[in-house]
């Protein structure tokens, strides 16, 4: 019985259905938690909190998956700022790094690349990205396939000072307890 009991709760961790976090990191970042599921069995999840009033989504896809965080459209236009997390082994390369700004994402430093433009129809347009490497090493992971993958987020959309709360968001992306 304790071994079926083990592997319920087992399956249960792994499904995202334990813990959401800790009683230490309670208090530590504002806005809802979310967790983001693993991208692959025995590799650890994520987790991260953003403002109350953005929901995920999820694309996966062979090798990697992209969390999505966008507010509903009653709440926000679409275009206003949209935070992506993609997990895997191939980013694309940083669309601009006419700006450049140190920053921590999950405990490690990390550079944020960013610059503005007008859009093909005249919008102004704000866009951020990072890049977290080496996140699922030894000992946190005993896959030797998640060694090589890499956290690449971005932030981006026409409402400077909600792009920028993301970016201060992103920092409390974590390995999920």
């Amino acid at each position: 019985m304790i071994c079926r009991s083990l592997i319920l709760a087992v399956a249960l961790l792994a499904a995202g259905c334990g813990p959401s976090r800790s009683d230490a990191e309670a208090g530590r970042w504002p806005g809802r938690l979310h967790r983001l599921p693993p991208w692959r069995t025995g590799v650890p999840a994520l987790a991260i909190n953003l403002p109350d009033d953005y929901d995920k989504g999820l694309r996966a896809g062979e090798g990697f998956m992209v969390h999505l965080f966008r507010r509903p459209p009653e709440k926000a236009p679409a275009d206003s700022a949209t935070l992506v997390v993609y997990v895997g082994r191939h980013p694309r390369e940083a669309r601009s790094k006419a700006l450049a700004e140190p920053g921590r994402i999950a405990g490690r430093e990390v550079t944020w690349f960013g610059d503005a433009w007008r859009d093909e129809g005249g919008r102004q347009m704000y866009h951020a990205e990072a890049y977290v490497w080496g996140l699922f090493g030894w000992p946190r992971c005993w896959r030797a396939d998640a060694q090589g993958l890499v956290v690449h987020v971005m932030a981006w959309g026409t409402d400077q000072r909600e792009v920028e709360r993301l970016m201060a968001a992103a920092e409390s992306l974590r390995l999920a307890p």
